[in-house]
């Protein structure tokens, strides 16, 4: 594969690494002092996006015109989710988007939802999320984090919204809890308390290889396709 990085920091740059031990071509790398460049990219066979949200929804405009497959690791851009797919999907290219490229994570989280379905009938469990990253992480609590509590509210009656500001909220919602600690490179977990004991799913990451290895995963799967709108879930078939 012919790849673009869009986004040549940290992990564009584990992704480059891996991807040419891989055999694959990375041609062109994007970041700020040459993001002009990102127009000229026409020949690529995926381009693989971790910037910042708020450059985000722009990339994917710019990348879906020229017709390149793409594959965004960026997070905190959902809100623009429709105004951001319909540019792939008005032109026919294919796109995949993940807030954690880990397949532990999703393993993890797949877990979350079956607790989720069980302890819902045991009201006395309270829930709540925590995650842990390094200080350089642009957005706060996680996008996993979020995603894992918003899958815990489709599968909880009991609860119907999450809480990022408050450790304790007073409306019944599921708290998410941030922390930026030194070069941790992430960890989430879920917990249930209630008054005798807790429960918990934690999944935490030994370093950044995952991730990378995942998106490059992610970009071998998208460039099989013609068009649609693909997540983990899509790549490693789990139920949703």
């Amino acid at each position: 594969m012919r790849i673009a990085i869009i986004g040549f920091g940290r992990m564009g740059k584990l992704i480059a690494e891996i991807a040419l031990e891989a055999g694959h071509e990375v041609p062109y790398k994007i970041n700020s002092s040459n993001k002009s460049k990102i127009n000229d990219i026409t020949d690529a066979d995926v381009a693989i996006e971790f910037t910042h949200p708020s450059e985000a929804v722009k990339n994917f405009e710019i990348l879906a015109s020229n017709k390149i497959p793409t594959v965004t690791g960026t997070t905190g851009w959902y809100t623009h989710f429709e105004k951001a797919t319909d540019h792939f999907e008005k032109n026919n290219t294919p796109f995949f988007y993940a807030s954690n490229f880990s397949v532990g994570v999703h393993l993890a989280t797949a877990a979350s939802n079956y607790l989720a379905k069980l302890i819902q009938n045991f009201p006395e469990y309270e829930p709540r999320i925590e995650e842990w990253h390094h200080t350089h992480k642009k957005d706060a609590p996680s996008g996993t984090a979020i995603s894992i509590g918003e899958a815990i509210l489709k599968n909880h009656r009991g609860y119907s919204d999450i809480d990022t500001e408050n450790e304790h909220p007073e409306d019944g919602s599921i708290p998410i809890i941030a922390h930026r600690e030194g070069e941790i490179p992430g960890t989430h977990r879920i917990t249930y308390t209630s008054a005798i004991d807790s429960i918990h799913i934690e999944h935490r990451a030994f370093n950044r290889n995952g991730f990378a290895t995942g998106a490059l995963k992610a970009a071998e799967f998208l460039v099989e396709k013609n068009t649609g709108i693909y997540n983990m879930n899509d790549l490693i078939k789990l139920a949703q």
